[in-house]
């Protein structure tokens, strides 16, 4: 059991049905608003001090539920999709739901996390996302060399984001189904996982100053490889 919160989150796993509620904790000025979705489900009125405790954070918007953990999808969900990230050991649970949001709103992509030395999905992480993580499929996995490997043998083309190399986002291939690589905040993508890659790419910038954060770069990628190439 963990404990989620935030108004779109809540609402959001509500209409997806991607948890069990146990009840949900919500002030009177959230009550109408969350019981419109909550059938059946234990509503407390509480506090905005009793919820600051339950949740951990000051940032629940007046509501938090006692939920079941995520649910994770195995691999093979994300095959028939067009467009994935593969997430290289994103450490920010901020950055993380932050891509998530990007990719299912501009996308409907899946992700593909590692299970060691990366965020996971936690409450914060959905916080971030505004509840797009209760949509998106996201399959968490032991070896993400391996599963580069495995979205190639089923006709993902991997694309990789590192800044100063290779060609303009711009200048990227169109491909079929693609698989957008994301490095981690400091370090970028894993020596072991360039070698999987089959065109690097990186945003241009207008300054020497590179001002754009690992989900800002992600977002940016999704708009141009998918949203805008397919609009």
């Amino acid at each position: 059991m963990e404990v989620i919160y935030g108004l779109n989150p809540i609402k959001e796993a509500l209409i997806a049905k991607s948890r069990e509620f146990f009840d949900i904790l919500v002030g009177r000025e959230r009550y109408d608003e969350i019981a419109n979705l909550a059938h059946g489900i234990p509503l407390h009125t509480v506090s905005k001090k009793e919820i600051d405790k339950i949740s951990r954070t000051e940032a629940h918007q007046g509501v938090a539920a006692r939920v079941s953990g995520y649910r994770y999808v195995p691999l093979e969900q994300l095959f028939p999709l067009k467009i994935v990230l593969v997430l290289d050991s994103i450490e920010d649970p901020q950055n993380l739901g932050a891509i998530v949001r990007s990719a299912h709103t501009l996308a409907g992509a899946g992700v593909v996390i590692p299970n060691k030395n990366a965020a996971s999905i936690t409450p914060s992480a959905v916080k971030a996302s505004a509840g797009a993580t209760e949509h998106t499929k996201i399959a968490r996995v032991p070896n993400l060399r391996s599963a580069a490997q495995v979205l190639k043998k089923n006709g993902f083309w991997l694309i990789g984001m590192e800044a100063g190399q290779g060609e303009p986002l711009s200048k990227a291939p169109s491909f079929e189904k693609i698989a957008i690589v994301v490095g981690g905040e400091d370090a970028g993508i894993r020596c072991v996982l360039q070698d999987e890659i089959d065109v690097i790419v990186h945003i241009p910038m207008k300054s020497a100053f590179n001002s754009l954060n690992v989900a800002q770069s992600a977002s940016i990628a999704i708009y141009e490889l998918a949203t805008r190439r397919q609009g």
